[in-house]
């Protein structure tokens, strides 16, 4: 188990627990710029004036003739629940299973000589968060659900020259994880007991990325990160009816492990001028999410515990535009269509219970001084109506998910 003192630094400035259905499918967390949000994040790939697009393309820093800092902090909340249709479990129907969650982030670009420029990124770029109530019809399966990924990545730009920029990050990333659900007793006429997994670990991998400006006013960026995996190390702690502990049987002893896959992803972004006030953005996005095959937790005495999720590869589509008003006020818009990995309803699980998303974006950058700019966006989330069919020796659930999300951001963007 790591010692969690070695990030206590960035846990404060970046914890964070994103509501599952809340953000990109899976579980990615793509509000990295409120620029980007207000658009839906279309462009992002292909963006040179907000630092934000590092995550997306590192190759865009080398647009930036003077240090530059974002700091942000993005809000989101809404209403997502579980709707019975036969379940074979007893139990109540979930209340909201999401909560508000803060994400911050914090990018800087420095160039060091002629094209060449240093950057770093820190930031949350993947979590979930489920909690149901303990009595719910899906215990069995998973009651509370959270993890929990801060990244830091240190990237170098480099302008080859008009035209070309090119780009490379290295990308370190601190996870912790938690899940507990019920252990079921009705058979032998006891209550539900409980099991708890909470664990850490940490995973390096790499992102690049190409900028071509084939004339002035546009702009294609090319972005690629790595896959990465999580070997989690976690403590299982059991809660037993009293006197049942010496009877009752359950996997496991107090160690066990958990691997986390967060897939490799392509970016490609779109930005063209239309005159002096209009632009158009375009992104598109692969995420190789058929990595995730499955929720597989593997106790040291031999036992396993597995759910089959069998994800598939997805796409994300933006568009957006912008709107200069005046010398101080920007207008962004954008919509998106965000595929879920899920294949199936037999395939959704309680714990990720994720669906396709429609993103629809509001934005504004208000220019505070000549160095100084702050952005605002609101986006929501339109959540697909998402069945599931999820089974076990415990018997089944079977319904639906429905709901939406809210998204409010807000950045600071400081040239200095």
């Amino acid at each position: 188990m790591l010692r969690k003192s070695i990030f206590s630094v960035l846990m404060v400035f970046s914890v964070v627990l994103c509501n599952n259905v809340c953000r990109g499918a899976g579980f990615s967390i793509l509000e990295q710029s409120s620029v980007g949000l207000g658009r839906s994040l279309a462009g992002m790939t292909a963006e040179t004036d907000d630092p934000g697009s590092l995550y997306f393309n590192p190759a865009t820093g080398a647009a930036h003739e003077s240090p530059a800092l974002m700091l942000g902090m993005h809000f989101i909340f809404g209403d997502v629940r579980f709707h019975d249709r036969g379940s074979t479990i007893d139990g109540d129907q979930s209340d909201n299973i999401t909560s508000l969650a803060m994400v911050p982030n914090l990018y800087y670009v420095h160039p060091l000589s002629d094209g060449i420029t240093l950057n770093l990124g820190i930031s949350a770029t993947s979590g979930t968060a489920t909690t149901y109530e303990d009595d719910w019809q899906g215990r069995y399966f998973g009651v509370k659900t959270e993890v929990s990924v801060i990244e830091i990545s240190p990237s170098l730009s480099w302008e080859i020259n008009d035209s070309w920029s090119v780009g490379a990050a290295f990308v370190m990333q601190y996870a912790e994880a938690l899940m507990t659900q019920n252990i079921d007793l009705r058979a032998a006429g006891q209550p539900d007991g409980r099991i708890k997994l909470d664990g850490d670990s940490i995973a390096f991998g790499y992102s690049f990325g190409v900028l071509y400006q084939p004339v002035p006013g546009s702009k294609i960026g090319l972005g690629y990160r790595s896959k990465m995996t999580h070997d989690v190390d976690m403590k299982a702690r059991y809660r037993l009816p009293a006197g049942m502990a010496p009877f009752v049987r359950v996997p496991g002893d107090d160690e066990a492990s958990i691997s986390l896959n967060l897939p490799a992803s392509i970016n490609l972004g779109f930005q063209q001028e239309l005159g002096a006030k209009w632009a158009l953005m375009f992104d598109v996005s692969w995420t190789q999410w058929s990595d995730m095959e499955e929720l597989k937790i593997e106790f040291d005495n031999g036992n396993v515990r597995s759910e089959t999720m069998q994800w598939r590869d997805n796409w994300r589509f933006a568009l957006g535009t912008e709107y200069k008003l005046n010398d101080k006020w920007t207008l962004r818009g954008g919509l998106a269509f965000d595929q879920t990995p899920v294949r199936s309803k037999d395939k959704r699980v309680a714990k990720l219970p994720d669906t396709n998303r429609v993103w629809a974006s509001l934005g504004a950058g208000y220019q505070v001084s000549e160095k100084m700019r702050l952005d605002i966006a609101y986006t929501h989330l339109f959540f697909h109506r998402c069945n599931i069919e999820q089974s076990s020796a415990s018997g089944t659930l079977e319904g639906y998910y429905a709901g939406g999300m809210h998204l409010v951001s807000m950045a600071l963007n400081y040239k200095f």
